[in-house]
Order: structure tokens, then C-alpha cells, then sequence
């Protein structure tokens, strides 16, 4: 039997508890992973990658605008925090180029620690799941009960949009047992 599947573009990345320029991080490692991005490279190895990416997905008339968004999140430029009249540009710039990457075969967006996130990167993952409805792209979150104690309305109640909740486990492995207990966060 021939599979016939496309294959999945799986991005995954985690928020950080603290630190300078993590606004966007999470964001910023899906672009770092796309493009082939190491910590190691260059300023000129990173620029070059970022336009190889973006010159494979984004139609010619829109790559250099996206990518003139996408580069202060791999550190190119100036600083990836985002405000006032440019923050809708460089949302729709970013949700660009993760609409391209889908319609090149299914994409999967995996947002890790959601908790500790910023309101910007939250309003982002808003803005995706809105307005990327015409391609195949899902977006997973993972978020401890602090995020709701923040946001109560977020990732629920949304056109496109589903939550669950998983409970902590308070099962305790029985002494001697080989039985491992698993605990959501």
C-alpha cells in the first residue's frame, strides 16, 4: 500500500519565563527552524538563509516586505518588539509567511508555555487563528490555568478556535510499582 499523504510541517516552540527579547521568541524559533537558522551563524549566514526561506514560500511581490518583518525576529535589524501602527503590519507580514509555508502542504504551530507568554505574542496567536482560515494550518497551544486567570476569554469562544482543559492528575504511583503516572501542566 503507497502512502499518499503530504507531509506535515511541524513548528514547535516554547515561551520563556524571563529575559530580554522574548517577546516574540517562541515566534522567532519557528522562523529560526524554517529557515535553517543556527545561533551559530552569522549575521550575513542568517540574512541569507531568511531570504532563501522566504524567496521558496512568498510569492515575488510580497517577499521583501515580509521578509523585512520576519528579520528582527531572527535578529537582523532592529529590535523584534513590535508597537503602535507597525504591530498590525508585522502581524499581517508573519501570518503571511505561516499561510505560505501551509499552502505549500498541512502546517502544524505548536505554541509550548503559553503561561508565561506576553500580551503581544498572545494577540498574535489571536490574529492567526482569525484571520489564516483558507489553508492548512493548525494551531496548538499549551497553556498552565494561569493564562486563563489572565486572559479569561482567550482560545475560546472563537470562530476556528476549541480549548480543553486537562486537569492535574493527584494519582500518586503506589510504592514498588512500575506504573508511571503522567500530570498535565
Amino acid at each position: 500500500m503507497e502512502d499518499d499523504s503530504e507531509p506535515i510541517a511541524w513548528r514547535q516552540a516554547r515561551s520563556l519565563p524571563y529575559g530580554e527579547g522574548i517577546t516574540f521568541w517562541a515566534l522567532a524559533e519557528m522562523v529560526k527552524a524554517q529557515a535553517g537558522i543556527l545561533e551559530t551563524d552569522s549575521a550575513a549566514a542568517a540574512a541569507a538563509k531568511l531570504n532563501e526561506t522566504v524567496s521558496e514560500l512568498v510569492q515575488e511581490a510580497d517577499r521583501g516586505w515580509i521578509e523585512a518583518h520576519l528579520r528582527p525576529l531572527v535578529g537582523l535589524g532592529i529590535d523584534g518588539e513590535t508597537g503602535g501602527d507597525g504591530r498590525g503590519e508585522s502581524f499581517a507580514a508573519w501570518r503571511r509567511f505561516f499561510e505560505s509555508l501551509a499552502e505549500q502542504g498541512p502546517t502544524v504551530l505548536v505554541f509550548e508555555d503559553l503561561h508565561w507568554a506576553g500580551d503581544e505574542l498572545l494577540d498574535f496567536v489571536d490574529h492567526l487563528i482569525e484571520w489564516a482560515t483558507d489553508v492548512p494550518l493548525l494551531v496548538v497551544c499549551t497553556a498552565r490555568p494561569e493564562l486563563l486567570e489572565r486572559r479569561p476569554g482567550w482560545g475560546g469562544g472563537k470562530r476556528n478556535a476549541a480549548s480543553s482543559r486537562l486537569r492535574r492528575s493527584t494519582t500518586m504511583k503506589p510504592p514498588g510499582s512500575s506504573a508511571a503516572c503522567c500530570n498535565a501542566r
